[in-house]
């Protein structure tokens, strides 16, 4: 008996112009799962926190991103910036209200 195993197909990339396309694969290629969640997220307010929180980690003791892949993951988060809008304000605050 053969057991079948499906691999998920990688979501596609997003639309991008050429220079943050280049930036994108790379980020893909060095980090894939980044670039997968990239890809996943792309045009939601929730990726911006997710670059952010990539890009500035807190948690110490990491030893960071490679410069050009710093550098890309600026470029997609300005771009994506001027894509979407900020969460309405007090979204995500709930429990600074309950203080």
């Amino acid at each position: 008996m053969a057991i079948n195993i499906v691999k998920p197909k990688a979501p596609p990339a997003p639309s991008l112009p050429a220079d943050l396309a280049a930036d994108f694969a790379l980020v893909q290629e060095r980090f894939p799962k980044i670039g997968e969640k990239i890809a996943l997220m792309w045009g939601t307010v929730g990726l911006q926190k997710y670059l952010s929180t990539t890009i500035f980690d807190e948690r110490g003791g990491r030893q960071g991103f490679p410069l050009p892949v710093v550098t890309a993951l600026m470029h997609l988060f300005e771009y994506h910036t001027t894509l979407v809008p900020d969460a309405p304000a007090g979204e995500g605050q709930v429990w600074e209200d309950a203080k």
